[in-house]
């Protein structure tokens, strides 16, 4: 009997060991943060051969955008959190065209003109024409600057449907430095879009530090956590 009884100890003892097991796997699968899908979805794409991999800016200009801000009728890119915009700058802010209305996101050719602070590949077909968007793109940036707005202020400063970057400096933004930017990107359709961000970084002239997260899956609307301490 009491051998009967150690058996049946034994045997609790491994399905309870199998449960908890099961439960860690579980838990494992739920914490994949959204830009390690995103980058599962990028090399599923890269081994279907029909795309091919170019790096930017190296094989390609980038996207020919200053800033990631913009609203272009329906669609409206706001990084906002608890009553902060962030804005991401994607290429250096010196060569910024001052008259350039940065809601207006495609600055075409003069863009491409202006040094990128980030560096990437995309997956687009061999005989994409020129001008093409990627099915998907990756870009990282380790000294990318970050300019933190006032909602309230910016939306006025927007009232007028133009924000130039003299305008965007009146407001005084809270400027960093991103050490550590990475961001996927499907842009070609509100169906199959996707813009997934992970950022880090200090702010400049304090020890403060940033990060922010940012997932949006329409066009119109981008979900962020930012945090600054």
């Amino acid at each position: 009997m009491k051998r009967i009884g150690n058996y049946l100890l034994i045997n609790l003892f491994i399905g309870l060991t199998f449960l908890i097991i099961a439960c860690s796997n579980d838990d494992a699968e739920t914490t994949v943060s959204e830009l390690e899908k995103a980058r599962m979805e990028y090399e599923k794409l890269k081994a279907n051969p029909s795309f091919i991999e170019l790096a930017f800016p190296e094989d390609d200009p980038g996207p020919p955008f200053y800033a990631r801000i913009a609203v272009l009728g329906p669609d409206v890119l706001l990084m906002e959190s608890n009553g902060t915009v962030v804005i991401p700058m994607m290429r250096q802010v010196e060569c910024i065209d001052p008259e350039f209305n940065l809601l207006d996101l495609y600055h075409v050719p003069n863009g491409f003109f202006c040094p990128l602070t980030l560096s990437g590949q995309g997956l687009i077909e061999p005989n994409a024409p020129m001008g093409t968007f990627p099915a998907i793109a990756y870009g990282a940036g380790s000294n990318m600057p970050v300019w933190f707005v006032d909602s309230g202020l910016l939306a006025n400063a927007m009232a007028d449907g133009v924000l130039t970057l003299p305008e965007l400096e009146a407001l005084n933004p809270r400027k960093g430095v991103a050490s550590r930017y990475e961001e996927y990107n499907k842009p070609r359709s509100e169906e199959d879009y996707l813009l997934v961000i992970e950022s880090e970084g200090t702010m400049s002239g304090t020890n403060q530090k940033f990060e922010y997260k940012v997932i949006s899956r329409t066009k119109a609307r981008q979900d962020v956590e930012l945090r600054i301490w």
